[in-house]
């Protein structure tokens, strides 16, 4: 299977979720086909871009899909004919108008689409079609790319996620407060009659578990709280081990801190289960809901059931294995009860797929709903107080890229002004570019002017390279930013990691990025 390696990412259900996305790219400049390319290669489903440019001479010196033989074609058809050989699963189409037009139809043009990717608009466009995205209840991805910076920005509504996969997981072993067939099966063996290679193989998790029945029986209190305590539990650990080659204690000394953490439901998981709207019918707030009278019910979320590798007899691990399966399955079935009544409440026929169910459950510990800022928002900027970035703090710390994005807003509004980028109609001598270079500085200040900002100007440094750019599109800035754009779109596809919340700053010049909330 050519999608074998993504598959141990995102699994079947994400690929699926791929191969059924229609995505709709507004404009075929370069870095519209290094997105759409990171996205042809894993197989999103079908793609259609939308844009009215004839190929000229400079989009071959910058565009890999392109070919001299295209020149004077529609630059949409070119591009995509090319984006369609490299996976033949993909459907491919164009549509031979300007994004301008598009935009003007509303909703009624972007509805058969699952997201749309919008490339160089200017913000009046941007905003006009985000709010389209937004009625339609799709992700909107807005990039831009001008010589060597460039700025990607997400914007959904609501995006709910069941798998965030963390970098760090704590797992879901209930260590701290063993459920009754765990608590019986650590119970059941006992370490001193073991010979030396039952002992050898003894789950960690059983040693964990016992050697924290010692340490509340020596010391009287339920966890290790401070270093002391916990320098104390692991030689508890360590006394229980009979030879330094028994790897099952290395992994129990290793794993110690999951027997001294606290279970506890995480913020976002709360915050999750507390906004769960009463009337929301879609698969994600039903079971959420069902999962919130499940806590209510139980005080804890449904077991997620996986058990990590870890040195185990064969019958141990299965057994144990087994008795994690059986208790996440208890606990889902629970869930489904609660989901049946939900459904007969709210009137819904429609059956939640039980697979969906299966997955949020196990990953009920990291489910989250993100909420973005609106493109009207972030272009009538509020006060830090109000959630808004603090300008005044970014644009003293030298590393910000802060200084980048109000030069990309300011061509922007240049754009809108003028019909083209700043420096794209003028010579390459100082003297030719002071014109374009007064008029963006002028938009700019008019930008910052906006933030309401004390002891804050734009530096002109940036501005000068941004005219220096002339609306130029490099390949290298264009190919940095179409991975990463590509990287968001399947995240908000299939619905799975954490997205980008919500704009992405590059500096080419410099090799780096910044997140930022806007």
């Amino acid at each position: 299977d050519k999608y074998d390696r993504q598959l141990r990412l995102w699994g079947a259900h994400g690929q699926r979720a791929l191969m059924e996305a229609h995505l709709c790219v507004l404009g075929s400049s370069a870095v519209a086909t290094e997105t759409l390319k990171n996205l042809v290669l894993p197989g999103i489903g079908h793609f259609t871009v939308v844009d009215s440019a004839r190929v000229e001479a400079a989009d071959l010196g910058a565009n890999f899909f392109l070919e001299e033989s295209d020149a004077g074609k529609p630059r949409a058809e070119s591009v995509c004919r090319w984006l369609q050989e490299m996976n033949p699963d993909v459907q491919g189409s164009f549509v031979d108008r300007e994004p301008a037009q598009a935009i003007a139809e509303g909703a009624s043009f972007f509805r058969p689409y699952t997201m749309v990717v919008a490339c160089q608009l200017p913000e009046g466009l941007a905003t006009q079609a985000a709010a389209c995205c937004r009625g339609l209840g799709i992700p909107f991805l807005l990039l831009t790319s001008i010589g060597f910076v460039g700025k990607l920005r997400l914007y959904v509504a609501e995006h709910c996620v069941c798998e965030t996969k963390p970098d760090s997981e704590l797992g879901d072993l209930r260590l701290t407060d063993p459920f009754p067939e765990l608590r019986r099966f650590a119970d059941s063996i006992d370490l001193g009659s073991l010979d030396e290679a039952q002992h050898a193989h003894v789950p960690y998790v059983v040693i964990l578990i016992q050697a924290l029945d010692a340490f509340r029986k020596a010391t009287g209190k339920q966890l290790p709280s401070n270093r002391e305590e916990k320098d104390q539990f692991k030689q508890i650990v360590s006394k229980m081990r009979r030879s330094d080659k028994e790897v099952n204690f290395e992994e129990a000394l290793d794993n110690a801190y999951k027997a001294w953490v606290p279970y506890a439901i995480p913020d976002a998981v709360q915050k999750v289960l507390s906004m769960a709207p009463e009337n929301g019918t879609s698969d994600f707030w039903i079971v959420a809901r069902a999962v919130s009278q499940f806590v209510r019910d139980c005080g804890k979320l449904p077991l997620a059931g996986a058990l990590p590798d870890m040195t185990a007899s064969t019958d141990l691990y299965v057994r144990l294995q087994e008795i994690y399966g059986s208790r996440a399955g208890g606990d889902c079935a629970a869930i489904n009860a609660h989901i049946a009544a939900l459904q007969k409440d709210l009137g819904v026929d429609r059956s939640v797929p039980a697979e969906f169910v299966q997955r949020f459950c196990r990953n009920a510990q990291y489910c989250e709903v993100f909420s973005f800022r609106s493109l009207e928002d972030e272009f009538r900027p509020c006060s830090p107080e109000e959630g808004g970035v603090d300008l005044a703090e970014e644009a003293s710390d030298e590393d910000s890229l802060i200084q980048w994005y109000l030069a990309l807003r300011a061509a922007d509004r240049f754009r809108e002004e003028r019909g083209h980028w700043p420096g794209a109609l003028c010579g390459d001598g100082e003297a030719a570019l002071a014109s374009d270079l007064a008029a963006l500085t002028q938009a700019a200040a008019r930008i910052l002017e906006a933030y309401k900002a004390e002891d804050v100007s734009i530096d002109p440094k940036t501005l000068e390279e941004i005219v220096r750019y002339g609306g130029c599109e490099i390949h290298t800035t264009s190919s940095v930013l179409g991975g990463i754009a590509a990287q968001e779109a399947v995240k908000l596809v299939t619905r799975q990691y954490s997205p980008l919340n919500n704009t992405l700053v590059y500096d080419g010049l410099h090799g780096k990025t910044q997140a930022l909330e806007l």
